[in-house]
């Protein structure tokens, strides 16, 4: 079934916008703030289908989220609908397990107007809200804040960095490998029944709410705003099934209920 672009347009809240710079950036602003960041189906034993049907079932018609492999796979769709040259990415999140961790995390490489940009509307953590320019080094501000790319001489990769409060931090590295759909199929199948991978275990979700981030790892509940950042534990289900209210995001009563055991 060809992509249903107007869909996908009044699912994350735009006009369809023209194959450039400023469309670029409009686009993933508005996927990353209309879609939430979540891995409900991993945590309950699913492994989330890629196929584009399922996608968008899923994300556009019902409501729900989904992780990098989904959430990039929907917005390679939309923007090759839309005229956009895009390439495939894995990339390594260093955030705890550095170098040493593997290729799963899909990103996207998006050429427009003669320069090629770091795309990403799927990460469940703090990165930009913007796409950025590949082949600047100086730091980069996105409205959540700012970020720059280095080059790590060991590995040969392009490394992601966020500036908090402690200096630069590593969010997570890329190299220009080709990307088939079978590495996409395999990191997916990895990410959701790896017993070192978190999102079988543990419940992750990350939205844009206004002028915040709302992280919740398992029970912990982190709000970052520009002034800083709080968090709290979630103390019983009402606040988990307010808070899944707040975000948006459209999730059936049995499986929140079993999401939540899963964290008790």
């Amino acid at each position: 079934m060809p992509f249903d672009l107007a869909a996908y347009c009044a699912r994350v809240g735009v006009d369809p916008v023209r194959p450039d710079t400023a469309g670029l950036a409009a686009l993933q602003q508005a996927q990353l703030r209309a879609v939430v960041f979540e891995n409900f189906d991993p945590l309950l034993g699913r492994i989330p289908a890629l196929e584009p049907d399922a996608l968008s079932a899923k994300i556009v018609g019902h409501g729900r989220g989904g992780y990098c492999h989904e959430l990039n796979s929907l917005f390679e769709q939309a923007l090759r609908a839309l005229g956009f040259p895009v390439v495939r990415m894995l990339a390594r999140v260093r955030m705890r397990a550095g170098k040493q961790a593997p290729r799963t995390h899909l990103v996207l490489r998006v050429k427009v107007e003669g320069r090629r940009f770091l795309a990403d509307a799927g990460f469940g953590g703090p990165g930009s809200l913007m796409p950025l320019d590949l082949a600047s080094r100086a730091e980069q501000r996105a409205p959540n804040g700012t970020f720059r790319l280095i080059d790590d001489p060991d590995s040969g990769e392009v490394v992601l960095e966020r500036l908090a409060t402690a200096g630069w931090a590593q969010v997570y590295a890329f190299d220009g490998a080709y990307v088939s759909d079978g590495e996409v199929a395999a990191a997916n199948h990895l990410c959701a029944t790896w017993n070192q991978a978190p999102f079988g275990s543990h419940l992750m979700l990350n939205a844009y709410l206004g002028d915040a981030r709302y992280g919740l790892f398992d029970r912990m509940l982190t709000i970052e705003r520009a002034e800083g950042s709080e968090s709290r534990e979630l103390r019983d289900f009402g606040e988990f099934e307010a808070l899944i209210a707040e975000t948006g995001l459209k999730l059936d009563p049995a499986d929140l209920a079993a999401a939540w055991e899963k964290l008790a």
